[in-house]
């Protein structure tokens, strides 16, 4: 029979999200136990590991996981054997269109790219040493913090979880679903889950350093991009991509750090290599079900054309910790509602505005002028300021 373990707060997940909540929780006097299904929280990470500036400050977060400033961020569009079609038109038609024939890329020796650079401040980190310290903190708070311990199922009311070799049966009060884009928690719950981009990345050494974060957009990328994210001598090396039966992510990824190679930007040899999933699909509908609380990427909180979450992950963790804790002391639902309120009023027009160019994005990838079809929804480029019709969207197709 499985031992019981009853508890105020259930956290889920120790990532940035997991133990900020974990730690705001049990500052509010919350008992508050945290899981997390890693052998050592923090490893391996799958992220490029880049933060804006004003986490830190905004946060207060320690800062002894930087290891290097960047000032701006290069965008390099890949358009080699690609036409030169004027692709405008797509901007009005989200629905979509565009033409859809498969076109081969193959790495030229030396490529042409269209460049854009645009100001972008932050951080490359540490993510193994950001979310131990995360974590740390958040056991000095009073967290009971467990690894090895992967959530099995509901069950009548309680949570079976695996610890080690053994199971267990936790009974909180309330739970934080923290454990990203293949949520257990929502899983367990029958709720839908996202839209993600396969992700895959390397660290490899580069040349010599480099003072801002590279992202290359070509057609191999269905749907994502290429990455050199420099971090001193080395750099992180990733490709995001929709699923497909076309793409090979292994492959994809070799020919583009053998480009990186003959342009000299990196050396050859890898020194770590991660993978994982990114949400891309938007906020979820609800972020409070009951007792449940979503926050970070299990709550869809990551930017559905960049992938970018950590600072979203952090500010809802806080957030929820807190606001949990609130509704637990005083009995009063009132407190996650304003939670939910709160992120949406905070984050759902930026969500809402990045799905509808990530809408436009899968619909025109294919269309003859791909620099057109960056340009209108990459980050790096004016035309994604602009509006797209149906901009409303809630979610892709």
């Amino acid at each position: 029979m499985p031992g019981t373990l009853v508890c105020d707060i259930l956290v889920v997940g120790a990532g940035p999200a997991g133990s900020t909540a974990a730690a705001a929780a049990a500052r509010e006097g919350a008992e508050t136990v945290m899981i997390d299904a890693k052998v050592r929280i923090g490893e391996q990470p799958h992220c490029g590991e880049f933060v804006p500036e004003r986490l830190f400050s905004e946060m207060g977060l320690e800062r002894t996981a930087i290891i290097q400033k960047v000032d701006f961020m290069e965008t390099r569009v890949i358009a080699a054997g690609i036409g030169s079609t004027s692709a405008r038109h797509c901007s009005s038609k989200v629905a979509g269109t565009c033409s859809s024939n498969q076109l081969n890329i193959r790495y030229v020796e030396k490529s042409e790219y269209k460049k854009s650079e645009i100001p972008s401040p932050g951080f490359l980190i540490d993510r193994v040493r950001f979310d131990r310290d995360l974590a740390r903190e958040a056991a000095a708070q009073g967290v009971t913090v467990f690894c090895s311990t992967r959530l099995v199922h509901a069950e009548e009311g309680a949570w079976l979880v695996k610890h080690g070799s053994e199971m267990m049966i936790l009974r909180p009060k309330f739970t934080i679903a923290c454990d990203g884009a293949s949520s257990t928690v929502a899983a367990s719950l029958k709720l839908k889950p996202p839209v993600v981009l396969r992700g895959l990345q390397v660290e490899a050494p580069l040349v010599e350093p480099i003072n801002k974060t590279l992202v290359f957009l070509s057609r191999n990328f269905a749907g994502g991009y290429g990455w050199v994210f420099p971090k001193g001598k080395a750099a992180n090396i990733g490709i995001g991509a929709l699923p497909g039966k076309s793409t090979h992510m292994g492959k994809t990824l070799n020919q583009f750090l053998g480009m990186l190679c003959r342009e000299r930007l990196i050396r050859p040899g890898t020194l770590a290599r991660s993978g994982g999933l990114i949400p891309v699909s938007g906020i979820r509908e609800r972020l409070v079900l009951d007792t449940v609380v979503f926050c970070g990427d299990a709550a869809g909180l990551t930017h559905p054309i960049t992938g970018a979450g950590i600072p979203q992950a952090v500010f809802s963790g806080d957030l929820a910790g807190r606001a949990t804790a609130a509704a637990l002391r005083t009995g009063d639902g009132c407190y996650l509602r304003e939670y939910e309120a709160e992120i949406e009023a905070r984050y759902r027009g930026v969500m809402d505005h990045a799905l509808s160019k990530r809408a436009l994005m899968t619909n025109c990838w294919n269309d003859p002028d791909f620099e057109a079809v960056c340009e209108e929804t990459w980050i790096g480029f004016k035309g994604y300021r602009r509006r797209v019709a149906n901009a409303g969207a809630r979610s892709l197709p």
